[in-house]
């Protein structure tokens, strides 16, 4: 998988090409953390971490998603490259 140092305009623009299940590093309070992308939305995005994920018995449906700043995205994954926030 290739690996593209962006700015925060092209990260931005990548993370508006994304789709429902695509992943994406979040940094929140000094902690990152792997999601994946539940909707892009005007002022953020609705992602569920994937902790939650691999922990989850029920339906795949029945998660509900945090929403995240744009500005706290460090990179996202979109057709086979990662998109990293240099």
């Amino acid at each position: 998988m290739a690996v593209k140092q962006v700015d925060e305009a092209e990260l931005l623009a990548q993370v508006g090409r994304c789709m429902f299940g695509e992943r994406v590093v979040i940094e929140r309070e000094g902690k990152r953390f792997s999601a994946r992308i539940q909707h892009v939305g005007a002022t953020g995005v609705k992602v569920v971490p994937e902790t939650t994920l691999m922990e989850h018995e029920g339906e795949p449906g029945d998660l509900n998603g945090v929403t995240v700043s744009y500005g706290d995205i460090r990179e996202v994954e979109v057709d086979g490259i990662t998109y990293r926030l240099a």
